[in-house]
């Protein structure tokens, strides 16, 4: 084919501003775009989540409700509509092998996936009642630490002095979160006085919700784990589908068996958007963190994590008008300058350094060969909680994997 042909028809214009034009935003499109679209579609995946945990927020203090409403509900809610997506998904495509249950041998750890994943978004939904919205994000900063710890515990990988240290003093964070009167007196009370649908002014419940909030990230911890154990031996969707059902089940018989918990039904048009709102934005950061992931190291996605806390911190300003006191901002410079050290100076593994927009071999065979499909599936899975343990989720080393199970690596 001639040259001519395959030219743009204003090419025959050497120096006109049509072409000039053309061709800067062709150079921005390479330059700045085209190397940045995974990490951009993983800050928007940020953004979608940062939206769930918003609208569970607005949700738990709406005072419109007669009968306030509860965290469980609100997973109820969630949780069935991913259910429900995922189980249509499986049967319409029929590309996820052994769906709905999964491989036999591995039925026990994808149940106790769900069990440990219910506890982990749990806490997270829970201190958002007793919480601001940027003090609740902050403790799930505390995810990568934990997991180190319980990796060096069950999986006995090492853990190194500075994690042990950086874990601690992310703690002393957490309780200056936490803000108990008993220990800040006059400054737990000027900072708490801010309305109770933005923190509740009572020690008992901040400390509290930071607990639980404690427990949710240790739940959350807990999934890379078992996650770790299931290798490669079942399709990430399967992992994604018993997370929700588990949810489901738990949350359904959990309102219907506690006294005190009934079905809060939304009263006008804002409520049933704020729960349709969850379930959408639920899906949308599932599928752009999807496809961030494919594209970029795992690396570079434990710190698009980050941007969480600065959507936080912006949701709080915009919505409640809030902006952090002197001891929870404090807190969270301590949990996520604990985290970020963790991050930088993990060691690096030689077998994860490919980055798919650069178009690194190493990364293009893991594509082809569906080791990628082990980093989506634990960013993925844990959905709220996405601070990656980089270090680990691509080493086929550290990963056990059933005993012959080499072709499940190679499914899609």
């Amino acid at each position: 084919m001639s040259e001519s042909v395959l030219s743009e028809p204003w090419d025959d214009v050497p120096s006109g501003p049509i072409q000039k034009a053309h061709r800067k935003l062709t150079q921005l499109y390479q330059r700045y775009i085209d190397p940045n679209v995974g990490f951009s579609l993983l800050i928007l995946s940020q953004f979608f989540n940062s939206i769930m945990v918003v609208t569970c927020k607005l949700l738990v203090t709406d005072k419109e409700f007669d009968t306030p409403i509860h965290p469980l509900q609100i997973l109820f809610v969630r949780m069935s509509i991913t259910y429900v997506c995922c189980l249509a998904y499986m049967v319409v495509t029929r590309s996820v092998p052994e769906a709905p249950f999964g491989p036999r041998n591995l039925r026990f750890l994808l149940l106790l996936r769900g069990l440990v994943g219910f506890v982990g978004v749990f806490g997270l939904y829970y201190s958002l009642q007793y919480l601001s919205l940027s003090d609740a994000v902050a403790i799930t900063f505390l995810v990568p630490m934990v997991t180190a710890f319980l990796a060096c515990v069950i999986l006995h990988e090492r853990y190194s002095v500075l994690e042990a240290v950086c874990s601690i003093v992310s703690l002393a964070g957490v309780l200056l979160i936490a803000k108990p009167h008993f220990l800040f007196g006059h400054e737990s009370d000027s900072e708490t006085s801010v309305g109770e649908e933005i923190e509740s002014s009572s020690t008992e419940k901040r400390l509290l919700a930071s607990a639980v909030g404690l427990v949710g990230v240790c739940g959350a911890s807990s999934v890379y784990i078992i996650l770790r154990k299931i290798g490669h031996g079942a399709h990430p969707l399967l992992s994604v589908s018993y997370f929700a059902l588990t949810c489901t089940i738990v949350t359904f018989f959990s309102i219907l068996v506690i006294p005190s918990l009934e079905f809060a039904i939304p009263k006008n048009g804002y409520q049933w958007f704020l729960f349709a709102l969850i379930g959408l934005s639920g899906f949308f950061m599932q599928f752009s963190l999807t496809a961030g992931v494919q594209r970029v190291k795992a690396s570079k996605a434990s710190m698009a994590a980050y941007t969480n806390m600065v959507f936080a911190l912006v949701w709080d300003l915009l919505i409640w008008r809030h902006i952090p006191g002197l001891l929870s901002l404090l807190g969270m410079m301590l949990i996520l300058g604990n985290a970020a050290i963790i991050v930088k100076f993990k060691p690096e593994d030689n077998n994860n350094d490919g980055d798919l927009e650069r178009g690194d071999q190493s990364t293009a065979d893991e594509v082809k060969y569906g080791v990628v499909g082990s980093n989506v599936e634990e960013l993925i899975a844990l959905q709220d909680f996405l601070i990656a343990d980089s270090e680990d989720e691509l080493d086929p080393e550290r990963v056990e994997r059933p005993p012959g199970d080499d072709k499940a690596a190679l499914s899609p």
